[in-house]
């Protein structure tokens, strides 16, 4: 997948991770800057019922964009 911020708020750090874990992992999956646009490569790994979370370790608001790829099977 390709994860973007866009105009984030404050800067930060965002985690792509399956739903269900029992904590977010500590490796971030993209790192920003307030105001920049950033965007980055990942394998994001899914949760048995396909779904996954999001999380914005950042002070503000931001503009999620994710694209999907492709996938494994």
């Amino acid at each position: 997948a390709n994860v973007t911020a866009v105009n984030p708020a404050a800067t930060g750090d965002l985690l792509v991770y399956p739903n269900g874990l029992s904590s977010p992992p500590t490796a971030s999956t993209l790192s920003f800057s307030t105001g920049r646009t950033r965007a980055n490569n990942a394998i994001v790994y899914l949760a048995s019922d396909g779904s996954f979370l999001v999380k914005n370790n950042a002070a503000g608001a931001l503009d999620l964009v994710l694209d999907v790829n492709g996938y494994f099977k």
